[in-house]
């Protein structure tokens, strides 16, 4: 009993963690406390990817994966109680892309705008206070359609889309790849506007080791 109790308070501690189990033993283990910050390197891109997706969805995809959000497994939920933990997740990841035919500030704006909160005024202001901050114009940004925008510009929006959703635990996806010699790590730049604005919020960044040529 005393050991069972002790498992759980060690789960309720975790924003996140998750396994994947071959042959009944952990193959890959992540774990992310609650209001902390963890770094998560994956074997290679496949491994991540699915990792991601299972994060995102809320729903691991593979019978060898165990994901558990808050101390809550996500095993067997129903549809209601799986949106209720993916509202609380935010993924900033290449494989989920701006919207082509809406501008930044549309991209930033639209979870908003369907929900009806937060007040489009805080998300206006939040957009303006978060671009400004990583060195940006906001009101080109904000303006532009996606294919209008550079790789690092592309970032910086859907970063600023993912703070407007205020995340409980914030999942930042291989964001410093593909950027050019000199430019300052988004990695560390991205840290440091979730935690000013949510102190209390968990943050994970991921990666993967370079696939063989």
């Amino acid at each position: 009993m005393i050991r069972a109790r002790a498992a759980d308070e060690v789960r309720d501690a975790l924003a996140l963690l998750y396994c994947r189990r071959e042959n009944g033993s952990a193959e890959l283990r992540v774990a992310v406390p609650r209001g902390g910050v963890a770094r998560a390197r994956m074997p290679d891109r496949e491994t991540k990817s699915r990792f991601v997706s299972a994060v995102l969805e809320a729903q691991p995809s593979d019978p060898g994966e165990e994901l558990e959000l808050f101390g809550e497994s996500t095993a067997n939920l129903d549809a209601r109680d799986r949106r209720r933990l993916r509202r609380r997740v935010g993924v900033l990841t290449p494989g989920l892309r701006l919207i082509s035919n809406l501008n930044g500030w549309e991209n930033i704006s639209l979870a908003a705008a369907y929900h009806g909160s937060p007040p489009l005024e805080r998300v206006e202001a939040l957009a303006r206070d978060t671009l400004r901050d990583l060195g940006a114009d906001p009101r080109a940004l904000l303006a532009r359609l996606p294919d209008e925008l550079g790789s690092l510009e592309r970032k910086l929006v859907a970063f600023t889309r993912l703070l407007a959703s205020d995340p409980d635990l914030a999942v930042l996806d291989a964001v410093d790849e593909g950027l050019r010699a000199g430019e300052v790590s988004l990695s560390r730049r991205f840290e440091a506007q979730y935690r000013s604005r949510r102190p209390d919020g968990s943050l994970l960044h991921v990666d993967a080791e370079r696939d063989p040529a």
